[in-house]
């Protein structure tokens, strides 16, 4: 398969989980399965634990709907988990019989021959979360995702130009107001013009709300995902922009590509960028 190529299957689960499979292997993305999270009540289908069987899954950071120790312990089989350092006990407290993987942005690690770098994010960490410092992922296996996690826009997101095939990027958060270290509609309209992917898909909205709010006032709950395409129509008009509400499926189809993705673009400047850790046996 050329550099680039291929096909990517993306499922919006809802809020940051998504399901990927790309070069046979499936990946998910920040397991949030439950149908509620303290006052904050799911919208969209509440997804089953075992139709998201994964061989590996990414957490970018310790935020409760971020990580949920409940999801990960609903998920089927033994999928090798892949977070920021720091956050491995509770991930090894929640899936016992996984491989748990802690990284720092610039490291990489392959599993089942799949290529995942963490690189920077730019967000908060509350009090009482854990201390992991949230990150991004970038995932290679031929055709090339970046999830995004959670994250305001920063200098040092990536910019290679057209060299990530499918970005995941969130798009607002999970209530009314759009608060510091999240991108909304706009801003996360000017990223996916500075990493001129293939494929944006948003997520991080549509989930996620204030028990009843929705009766009064509906609109930052439905509207993100239309008025991101909106921006995005403007700033990044070669962008293939799929709003998908949770539940919802495509499939992406890639021409290859002669250039791979430069990791550089996505290091965090420490000096850490192309550390890797061994392939688990």
């Amino acid at each position: 398969m050329a550099p680039g190529g291929g096909t990517i299957e993306v499922r919006f689960v809802g809020h940051a989980t998504a399901l990927l499979e790309l070069g046979g292997v499936r990946v998910l993305t920040d397991p949030f399965l439950r149908s509620r999270l303290g006052p904050l009540v799911r919208h969209g289908p509440v997804p089953l634990p075992a139709d998201l069987g994964a061989d590996v899954v990414v957490i970018s950071h310790g935020h409760p709907d971020h990580f949920d120790r409940r999801s990960l312990e609903a998920l089927p089989g033994t999928p090798v988990l892949v977070a920021p350092r720091g956050l491995g006990l509770r991930c090894r407290r929640a899936r016992p019989d996984s491989e748990v993987i802690e990284l720092d942005a610039g490291e990489t690690t392959r599993v089942h021959g799949l290529t995942i770098q963490a690189v920077p994010a730019q967000h908060w960490i509350s009090p009482g979360a854990p201390r992991a410092k949230p990150l991004g992922f970038v995932l290679d296996a031929g055709p090339r995702v970046y999830f995004a996690g959670d994250t305001g826009r920063f200098d040092a997101m990536p910019a290679a130009a057209g060299q990530v095939d499918l970005a995941l990027l969130p798009i607002w958060t999970w209530g009314p107001h759009l608060g510091p270290g999240h991108l909304g509609p706009r801003t996360a309209a000017l990223v996916a013009a500075d990493l001129a992917p293939a494929v944006v898909v948003p997520i991080h909205w549509g989930t996620l709300y204030p028990r009843h709010l929705h009766r009064v006032w509906e609109r930052p709950l439905r509207e993100p995902g239309d008025r991101f395409a909106a921006f995005a129509r403007s700033l990044a008009p070669d962008v293939d922009v799929r709003v998908l509400r949770p539940g919802e499926a495509t499939s992406i189809a890639l021409p290859g590509r002669s250039r791979g993705l430069d990791m550089q673009d996505l290091r965090s400047g420490d000096g850490n960028a192309g550390r890797s850790r061994p392939e688990p046996g």
